[in-house]
């Protein structure tokens, strides 16, 4: 079967999460309820890192160099939610003012950091 009628499972999930942070940046939900969604998102990052992300980091360790169904081996799909999760970062901390720039840049260094793809 063809890879282009796969979606990566570990991108995928990204994608799911990226609409938890949509409702949480979401100026008509209330204030309350957008900061829970900014929790969970935080939470499923977290969970996502310590599960999927180890996964695939053992996977590249053990020299596994087979293709997922999508096409994408494991390095390939690591460098590939590394670029989405910092997209992911920037933003939940988007820049306010000219003063907060320089520490939400140096957030999203570290989190680059995180995951050295």
């Amino acid at each position: 079967m063809n890879s282009d009628a796969f979606v990566n499972r570990e991108l995928s999930w990204l994608e799911f999460n990226r609409r938890v942070l949509e409702e949480a940046q979401d100026p008509s939900v209330p204030l309350l309820e957008r900061v829970k969604f900014l929790a969970i998102f935080s939470s499923n990052l977290d969970e996502f890192f310590m599960v999927r992300v180890a996964a695939l980091k053992r996977r590249i360790h053990a020299g596994d160099h087979t293709p997922g169904p999508d096409g994408l081996t494991p390095a390939e799909t690591t460098r590939a939610v590394a670029a989405r999760v910092r997209e992911l970062v920037d933003a939940q901390h988007p820049p306010r003012r000219s003063a907060t720039s320089k520490s939400t840049s140096s957030r999203s260094t570290s989190a680059a950091r995180c995951c050295p793809c």
